[in-house]
C-alpha cells in the first residue's frame, strides 16, 4: 500500500487543533498542520509539521510559476527549522516504469547535482539518488539509501514520492510537504521508516497524490503523464531555486 495524503486522515473533521495556518490565493490554498503527541493517536499520523497545497488541476498548467514560488516558500520554512542544510541528498523514490509511482524519478531527472563540485563553496552540495524498487533490484530501498547516506554524509534528506488518496477530489490536485518520515517500499513488510532518528538528520518528504485507491486497487487518471511532467517540474524548480543560490 502506498502512503496516503495527509488529508485522507479526515483532519478537518477530527481536530481543528492541528490546523495552525491557512493561506489562500485565487488558485492555491496552503494549510499548515502540526500533529502533537496528543493528537497523533486521533489521526494516526506521526508528530511533526504537515503543509498541504491544494489547487485546481488547471493550475498545473496555467499557474506553474505561482505553485513553484509557493512550494519554495514552504521549503524555506522547513529550512529555517533545520538551518544546517548545506549538504543535501535528494532521493527520488518509486518505479519509473509505473506511471502512478514515477514522480520521484521524474523529479530527480530535472534537479541539478552539485556535490561533485568540490571547489564551489558558496552553494550547498546537492546529491541525487534513485534507489528504484526492491522488485527490480532485489535490494531493499532502505538499505540502498543507508549506503548512500553513509558515504555522502548529508545533513538533510529530501524524499520525493507519489502518494495515494482515497478521495478523488485530491487526485493530482495537491502537494504535501512534511518532516515526519517516509517508508520506501511500504507495501513490503520488511520496509523500514526513514525519519529524523533513522540517520540522525532531518528528513523532508514531498509528495503528490498520483493514484486513487478504491477497494484496495490503485488507479491513475488519463492525465497522469501531464501530472508527472508538470508536478516534477514545479518540485525540481523550487529545489533548484533554493540550493543553487549563493548562501
Amino acid at each position: 500500500m502506498k502512503q496516503k495524503l495527509f488529508l485522507d486522515t479526515g483532519i478537518e473533521k477530527i481536530s481543528a487543533k492541528c490546523k495552525v495556518e491557512e493561506k489562500k490565493t485565487t488558485s492555491i490554498k496552503t494549510t499548515h498542520y502540526i500533529v502533537t503527541k496528543e493528537e497523533r493517536k486521533n489521526i494516526k499520523r506521526k508528530e511533526g509539521d504537515y503543509i498541504v497545497m491544494q489547487f485546481p488541476y488547471e493550475a498545473l498548467h496555467k499557474k506553474k510559476n505561482s505553485l513553484t514560488k509557493e512550494l519554495e516558500r514552504i521549503l524555506k520554512l522547513f529550512l529555517k527549522k533545520y538551518p544546517k542544510s548545506n549538504k543535501v541528498l535528494v532521493v527520488g523514490l518509486g518505479n519509473k516504469d509505473v506511471d502512478g509511482d514515477a514522480l520521484g524519478v521524474y523529479t530527480t531527472d530535472k534537479l541539478i547535482a552539485t556535490n561533485q563540485y568540490i571547489d564551489f563553496l558558496t552553494i550547498p552540495k546537492v546529491a541525487l539518488f534513485n534507489p528504484s524498487v526492491t522488485e527490480k533490484t532485489g535490494i531493499n530501498s532502505f538499505k540502498l539509501i543507508s549506503m548512500v547516506v553513509e558515504d555522502i554524509k548529508p545533513n538533510l534528506l529530501i524524499m520525493i514520492d507519489a502518494l495515494a488518496t482515497s478521495n478523488e477530489e485530491y487526485l493530482n490536485n495537491a502537494m504535501e510537504i512534511n518532516d515526519t518520515g517516509i517508508i520506501p517500499g511500504s507495501a513490503i513488510n520488511a520496509a523500514k521508516e526513514i525519519n529524523g532518528s533513522t540517520f540522525g538528520i532531518p528528513v523532508l518528504s514531498i509528495g503528490v497524490p498520483c493514484t486513487l485507491e478504491q477497494n484496495k486497487k490503485f488507479y491513475t487518471s488519463v492525465l497522469i503523464h501531464e501530472v508527472l511532467e508538470n508536478s516534477s517540474t514545479i518540485i525540481a524548480d523550487a529545489i533548484n531555486n533554493i540550493f543553487m543560490k549563493s548562501t
